[in-house]
């Protein structure tokens, strides 16, 4: 069985893009009060791990790119 690292990318990617815009609509709507801040503490921290996974898979699919466009060069 063979897995598409470009879908399983691009999947991941969308992924991300959406827990990061969820944390964000949690950021935007947390009222902030004084002793509010550990309010935030659990959407920020999942805006970045989101940021992070975007940026691994961003990685992947530029990784895959590469390698397609090194097996289109062989080819011709």
């Amino acid at each position: 069985m063979q897995i598409d690292g470009l879908s399983a990318a691009l999947g991941g990617f969308q992924n991300a893009v959406s827990r990061a815009g969820e944390a964000a609509q949690d950021i935007a709507s947390s009222s902030v009060r004084k002793e509010g801040t550990q309010d935030l503490v659990k959407p920020l921290v999942e805006l970045k791990v989101a940021e992070r996974d975007a940026e691994a898979n961003a990685k992947v699919i530029e990784t895959e790119n590469k390698v397609l466009g090194s097996i289109i060069d062989i080819e011709v």
